[in-house]
């Protein structure tokens, strides 16, 4: 059994996205005679480079493809069967790491701001090897760290609100570094509703526009967009967040379907709105590293 390292044998991912998303598979390949060899990928390591924000992930799936062929998306970790027959004895496949898009399971695909991972095999019945994979953002990849919560809280509450989101530095809730955001509801501050105040996003883009962020929560909150264009402004909830009860989570939001809808917006700030739903006396909402990602 071979182990084969990845850090030296990157390709861009833009274009296997593509295919990737118009593919709809789930692992499957057609049977043949005799042992298959396999390619072992126990999991895929995120390594930013060191202004692109924390190395916090959640890949969950490999999707494979040959020079010709989408041979499949696997779960991780995977045991890939290779047919010697069909793929040659030396041949090369390409990987790119899988996630769920707006945390549906019905959505997964390839992210396409992760590395694709080109790797030379040379195979045979009954082989084996294990890949240690790992990923970063592409060259093209514009990373904008939106909020982390180190050295500042961009956040800022409307008048109508009655809670608020605030810096902590409280062991018990930071998620990453020194520092994360908490909203903390109740009967007396059931209301968050919230925006980075004036940082003026461009998500202008010419290929797909994502916000990635980590959080954990003992209720539902939102997340979503505010667009200002030369006339007027409007709020748009994207997504709503289901409780973890409490548990770390991250999630991968698309914000294409948004953006191109608003060609006229002059930019954009991100929102953050919870309502207590009184499953307990109090309720948190913990956020972190919040990335903007584009291809500018």
């Amino acid at each position: 059994m071979r182990t084969i390292h990845t850090h030296a044998i990157r390709a861009l991912s833009a274009c296997l996205w593509a295919v990737g998303c118009i593919a709809v598979l789930s692992g499957c390949i057609e049977p043949w005679e005799g042992p298959p060899h396999f390619l072992h990928v126990e999991g895929i390591a995120f390594v930013p480079e060191a202004n692109q924000g924390e190395p916090t992930s959640r890949i969950e799936e490999v999707w494979v493809y040959s020079e010709t062929d989408v041979l499949g998306a696997f779960p991780l970790p995977a045991d890939i069967p290779l047919n010697p027959a069909e793929l040659g004895e030396s041949t090369t496949l390409t990987l790119s790491a899988g996630i769920r898009a707006n945390a549906i399971s019905s959505t997964r695909q390839p992210y396409p701001f992760y590395d694709a991972v080109e790797v030379p095999l040379s195979l045979e019945y009954g082989g084996r090897d294990t890949l240690a994979m790992e990923v970063g953002y592409t060259d093209w990849t514009e990373v904008v760290i939106a909020e982390d919560f180190e050295t500042a809280n961009r956040f800022e509450p409307a008048v109508t609100s009655t809670a608020d989101i605030v810096r902590t530095q409280s062991e018990q809730w930071v998620l990453d570094g020194t520092s994360s955001g908490l909203i903390v509801l109740d009967a007396e501050h059931q209301v968050l509703i919230s925006s980075t105040n004036e940082q003026q996003y461009n998500l202008q883009s010419n290929g797909p526009v994502w916000l990635e962020l980590d959080y954990a929560c003992t209720q539902p909150f939102w997340v979503g967009l505010y667009v200002k264009n030369a006339v007027n402004a409007q709020r748009i909830p994207i997504l709503v967040l289901n409780s973890t009860e409490g548990e770390r989570n991250k999630i991968y939001l698309d914000l294409d379907p948004v953006v191109r809808t608003t060609p006229d917006a002059t930019h954009y700030e991100i929102t953050l709105d919870a309502y207590y739903d009184g499953s307990a006396d109090s309720t948190t909402v913990i956020v972190d590293n919040f990335k903007l990602l584009r291809y500018p």
